[in-house]
């Protein structure tokens, strides 16, 4: 399935399946993009509680190992309750904040402003 997506030449949608325990999981909506190599991800609405940080370090973990990108891009809605502590984690992970009106930032951003974006660069 992986070979698979790597092979487009456009960005494409995945949706990524942790498991957070052996009965739960987040669904991870993300578009990979292989003009930049960017693999960009919406930070799903609700986490199960048990969700931690092992979620995004297995994040991390499949962009780098499986779809061997340059670097993954966070939206963060800003009208998350928990984006305080959401941010903390990222920061602590390495995660960078990102301006909506970078050429790295998503497409057709720029216009608007309910989400925050991170960066996180995977180095080689």
């Amino acid at each position: 399935m992986v070979q698979h997506i790597l092979q487009h030449d456009n960005p494409t949608r995945i949706t990524i399946k942790l498991h957070v325990t052996e009965n739960q999981f987040s669904e991870w909506e993300s578009v990979l993009n292989p003009e930049n190599n960017i693999l960009y991800v919406a930070m799903p609405d609700k986490l199960p509680p048990e969700a931690s940080k092992d979620t995004f370090i297995s994040l991390l973990e499949f962009a780098e190992d499986k779809l061997d990108v340059n670097a993954v891009v966070l939206c963060v809605r800003k009208n998350r309750p928990d984006r305080a502590s959401l941010f903390e984690t990222f920061l602590i992970m390495g995660f960078q904040p990102l301006s909506r009106k970078s050429p790295l930032a998503p497409p057709s951003t720029a216009k608007t402003s309910e989400n925050y974006y991170f960066i996180y660069h995977i180095e080689d």
